[in-house]
């Protein structure tokens, strides 16, 4: 009935319209008796109440990093609602209280997105995660808040949206702890080549330069300038922590593959250590969500990107869209097949690399790494020429590195809580040394 008041998502409204402050009101409409899949507008006329629909809203999100730009798509008018909340926690519950079962949200993958599509997904009838390099080939070439947000909103109402898989938490963590340690062993190597560039001055080898150690028995052998010698023993402190907290973070990585029987099943895979099977499960994720091995070829970048126009027909290098790390990993295990193994996967490179060459076969059998990973993920049974004493030392390896002090009961030290006193920089003089 007209005026009569109604509670809908504990929002007290009238009309039964549900107003929401930043998305605009969703519609509720009235079918039409005569034909189901019309919908009338609801009035005010007596008996006009019999079946109630309500219009799907769709809604589009850009996130940046301190607020989030969002656009409603009123398609039975044709009008674009746009409105703008700040990108944290807070903001996140009012705007979920805002949506309801009529509500379809997309929003790109960038910063913080899973954890908004944690805060936003169960307030929602569904809600998409747009691929971001999908998307650039869409859209006339403007890139405004408002055009992208208008974007998503219209495509999520064309179901034309190119959506990622929303992996689970425990897959986002170890994602992210192999990508710290990528970033630690970066650090490492800057490092390494800062202490070269300093003992090339000296006319000394540096081959052996790999810890902290070997770097301070340099120090004490060579005659350095007190400038170079400062810097090497910073080197070397840098190394020493460097090496430490990886050691820390590779342990977290083993614990947590230690916990899934599947993912340990990689480890049957001639090449493949611990750090290369816990990316493998990761970015694989949920195996049947690929059909083909050209698909999961094609996840991982090792694809060959295709120009065709005309009579024009042109194969191109492997494309690289997949994530980098996966496909540094995936080298590295290939290069290490390539030099021991004697099994199939061996064979298989040093055929290939005598009509295609050494690099080209690398990469290929890179690829071949990952068809068998996601076989294995797929039927849940070890590599069938798997070596098996190889295998047991992966797997002794692995519960060393478990038993190894976690991260988060270790203890802080008091110098890092306390943090740095500013009354010691510039000579203890603190900021006075400036003015």
């Amino acid at each position: 009935m007209e005026g009569a008041p109604v509670v809908y998502m504990g929002v007290k409204t009238r009309d039964s319209v549900w107003s929401a402050p930043s998305c605009g009101k969703p519609i509720w409409v009235r079918m039409n008796p005569r034909s189901p899949d019309k919908c009338m507008q609801p009035d005010s006329a007596e008996g006009n109440d019999r079946v109630v629909a309500l219009v799907t809203r769709y809604i589009g999100l850009d996130l940046h990093k301190d607020y989030i730009h969002g656009c409603e798509w009123i398609s039975h008018e044709g009008r674009e609602k746009h409105f703008r909340l700040k990108n944290n926690r807070d903001a996140w519950a009012n705007l979920a209280k805002m949506l309801g079962p009529d509500c379809e949200v997309a929003v790109e993958v960038t910063g913080n997105t899973f954890e908004l599509y944690d805060a936003l997904s169960p307030h929602c009838a569904r809600m998409v995660l747009a691929n971001p390099s999908a998307l650039r080939r869409f859209g006339s070439g403007q890139h405004t808040d408002r055009v992208d947000a208008a974007r998503l909103a219209k495509m999520m109402a064309m179901n034309a949206v190119p959506a990622v898989w929303v992996r689970p938490q425990e897959v986002r963590e170890i994602r992210r702890l192999l990508q710290y340690r990528f970033k630690l062993v970066r650090h490492q190597v800057r490092c390494k080549n800062q202490v070269k560039a300093i003992l090339r001055r000296y006319d000394c080898g540096s081959s052996r330069m790999n810890n902290a150690a070997s770097v301070l028995q340099v120090r004490d052998h060579l005659n350095l300038d007190a400038a170079d010698a400062a810097m090497l023993v910073s080197a070397a402190h840098l190394l020493a922590s460097l090496e430490t907290e990886r050691g820390s973070i590779e342990a977290e990585i083993a614990r947590r593959l230690a916990e899934h029987p599947e993912a340990k099943a990689l480890l049957s895979i001639p090449g493949v250590g611990i750090l290369t099977a816990a990316a493998m499960w990761a970015w694989i994720g949920e195996p049947g969500r690929f059909r083909t091995s050209k698909q999961v070829a094609s996840y991982a970048g090792f694809d060959p990107p295709v120009h065709q126009s005309g009579q024009t027909y042109y194969h191109g290098k492997v494309s690289e869209s997949g994530n980098r790390l996966l496909r540094t990993v995936l080298i590295e295990a290939a290069q290490v097949v390539a030099r021991h193994d004697h099994g199939r996967l061996g064979q298989s490179y040093r055929r290939k690399s005598l009509h295609i060459g050494s690099r080209k076969a690398i990469v290929a059998l890179a690829r071949k790494l990952i068809v068998v990973a996601w076989k294995i993920l797929l039927t849940g049974e070890p590599y069938r020429d798997e070596v098996v004493s190889k295998t047991r030392r992966k797997e002794i390896a692995l519960r060393r590195m478990t038993q190894k002090e976690s991260l988060c009961s270790r203890e802080v030290s008091p110098a890092v809580r306390r943090g740095p006193d500013p009354s010691l920089r510039y000579g203890g003089q603190g900021m006075q040394a400036l003015t």
